[in-house]
């Protein structure tokens, strides 16, 4: 099955949250909670005990959601066959997707859904969630891997699925190149900087990035903008 542009962003959708989430596992087996002793992160006994630590923060119809996106990201990536070194963090991201959406649809108190079926567009795992909990159940060797698995995953559907901004993301992109504040942006361009946040927002998490350094540096990568040439001073 060949995945075209926007089957790569459903799963990036998915990947740069689950590099988070297991960022912060890591952090906290850091602060000293754990270890746990699950290595396996594809445990179904593991992520049945993960659930119900995400229970204690979380609304039902959002974990519903989360089982649902989860399982239809697990049968897109199962689909496919990546090319080259990222087959083995393919499979495990697919995998543990698979093992959370199993766990998920087990639970008969979740309910419907908060999002429409079908939607697979789970953009973050909420803070809330008691991530010294999940510390105490996982080896850090679990949170390490399934870091890893995910930003591999996460580079490569940037790469093989890269798709161009549109024309409104590529005036914001160029504007903040250019070292535009954005309530002058938003102005220039007709938006309400609320608005304009909201465009920007959106726009790194396609991307996969975490703000707008990181998301300037790599448009230019990408040739998408240019950054102009300082003036040389006078003198």
């Amino acid at each position: 099955m060949r995945v075209g542009d926007r089957q790569f962003e459903v799963i990036l959708r998915h990947a740069v949250p689950i590099e988070r989430y297991a960022t912060r596992i890591s952090e906290a087996h850091g602060l000293g909670h754990g270890p746990g002793s699950y290595a396996n992160i594809c445990d179904l006994e593991l992520q049945r005990k993960a659930r119900e630590v995400w229970k204690e923060t979380l609304p039902p119809p959002f974990l519903s959601s989360v089982g649902d996106s989860y399982g239809r990201c697990a049968q897109l990536m199962g689909a496919v066959l990546p090319d080259g070194s990222a087959e083995g963090d393919w499979d495990v991201v697919c995998r543990y997707l698979g093992a959370v959406a199993t766990v998920m649809a087990e639970d008969s108190d979740l309910g419907i859904p908060e999002v429409p079926p079908g939607s697979a567009d789970i953009r973050e795992m909420p803070a809330v969630i008691h991530y010294e909990s999940l510390a105490e159940l996982m080896h850090p060797d679990a949170a390490v891997g399934l870091r890893s698995a995910s930003a591999a995953v996460g580079r490569y559907c940037r790469f093989a699925g890269q798709s161009a901004p549109d024309e409104t993301q590529l005036a914001c992109l160029q504007g903040l190149a250019n070292g535009e504040k954005h309530a002058d942006l938003a102005v220039r361009l007709g938006y309400s900087e609320r608005h304009l946040q909201r465009i920007l927002a959106d726009m790194w998490h396609q991307f996969g990035v975490n703000g707008t350094i990181e998301g300037v540096a790599h448009a230019v990568a990408q040739g998408w903008v240019t950054v102009p040439e300082s003036s040389p001073k006078d003198g």
